[in-house]
């Protein structure tokens, strides 16, 4: 590395200004991998992709390997040898934070001081990961830049205006308080700094160099077993108080909600994709661990049949890949009829439900005991798709409502 620097000196390179040409090309690579997504690509997914602390969280949580969890594990193993080398070359948020923070010292704000928070913050992550809940991993940098795209999404409800708010807050936190955000703050960065610790011994050991009074070998082994461990009562704690929470309608392809809720990294990916424009990000109904999750609401449209593109876009895992053909069974909630809300009850006739369910799951059986026509589901063919919930006619309440599915 040294000779590499001297020879860009020999011919008048600087160093400085050819990392921050780098870091622009990656900023613009980023945006236009954000922007330009069309429905029959998946570039929403590589810029999340880059981040080892979710690729790590997902393996760790799922126990398989993410199609695209293998380019955050590649650059994992790059920042083991040259620490911080993402932040420093690569990161578009790290280049947003740290012209905030150019600016800040001009305008006469000088350098936060801080605790390591962001290393913490990981060992929090890959704590609660390792029992399938890495709650925080939304404050990922990777993360904030993806879901701050979510601009172009018509659902502008208060989850959207909190998921677009991640990336200027990191701006301001830089023009407030330089550095704060990539040195003190940031969970990849700070994941990056665990990750050089083994290497930086070696370097100390190799060199010969007289050990301190305080080994920082076994200061840095007990906070990653402290921080590990509260990140695993955290996750246990959480699963406890989520169980007593009902869940909502998730996106098709949707694992286990308490899982969900800690693999989602809240990037708005599923939400800029759908074409029927269903999937929204939740509030504080279901508490801080819900918040900004993608939930979906039947208001005036359904999840198509012939659509999968929330599953493909994911990058944590949270929604496991889908195929048209397997979709049926990628169930998102269960119908249920309210027979005293339905016109059939009423004695009225009505078959609009049966006639726009795309899977054909829905009949009709005369029922004796009340003497009328009730609709009846067929709950190997459907997958609650919203269909028939968005199509019954009957105000103010549907007589045919989609609910989650049970735990």
């Amino acid at each position: 590395m040294r000779t590499w620097v001297d020879s860009m000196k020999a011919i008048g390179w600087n160093v400085s200004s050819v990392r921050w040409g780098v870091r622009i090309v990656c900023m613009l690579a980023a945006i236009a991998f954000l922007m330009l997504w069309m429905p029959e690509t998946n570039t929403l997914v590589v810029v999340p992709s880059f981040s080892p602390l979710v690729a790590a969280s997902a393996v760790l949580a799922t126990w398989t390997v993410p199609a695209m969890a293998g380019i955050g594990l590649v650059v994992g193993l790059i920042a083991l040898v040259r620490h911080r080398w993402f932040c420093r070359w690569v990161c578009p948020t790290g280049l947003c934070a740290d012209s905030a923070s150019r600016l800040g010292r001009r305008c006469g704000r000088s350098y936060a001081r801080s605790p390591a928070l962001g290393q913490w913050i990981a060992l929090l992550i890959l704590g609660g990961a390792c029992l399938g809940y890495p709650m925080l991993l939304w404050m990922d940098p990777l993360a904030l830049m993806s879901s701050f795209f979510r601009l172009g999404d018509p659902n502008w409800d208060i989850g959207w205006w909190l998921s677009v708010a991640g990336l200027p807050v990191v701006v301001l936190i830089g023009l407030a308080w330089p550095n704060l955000w990539c040195g003190h703050v940031c969970p990849l960065g700070g994941f990056q700094d665990l990750l050089a610790q083994p290497r930086r011994w070696w370097n100390r050991s190799h060199n010969h160099d007289p050990p301190p009074v305080h080994s920082p070998s076994r200061r840095f082994a007990r906070r990653t077993v402290l921080g590990l461990s509260l990140g695993a009562v955290w996750a246990s704690l959480a699963g406890r108080v989520r169980a007593r929470i009902p869940a909502p309608l998730r996106p098709p392809g949707a694992i286990g909600d308490l899982d969900f809720l800690g693999l989602c990294i809240r990037c708005g990916n599923c939400s800029r994709v759908c074409p029927a424009h269903i999937i929204h990000a939740d509030g504080l109904e279901r508490g801080l661990a819900g918040l900004l999750a993608p939930t979906i609401r039947f208001e005036g449209d359904y999840c198509r049949a012939d659509c999968v593109a929330c599953t493909e876009v994911c990058p944590s895992g949270a929604l496991s890949r889908r195929t048209l053909e397997d979709k049926l069974q990628a169930r998102i909630g269960i119908p249920r009829v309210d027979i005293d809300v339905c016109w059939l009850g009423d004695g009225r006739e009505c078959s609009i439900c049966r006639n726009e369910c795309p899977y054909e799951a829905i009949r009709y059986e005369f029922c004796e005991i009340e003497y009328t026509t009730e609709p009846r589901v067929d709950l190997d063919r459907c997958n609650g798709c919203g269909a028939c919930e968005v199509a019954c006619p009957t105000v103010p309440h549907k007589a045919i409502v989609v609910f989650p599915n049970a735990d």
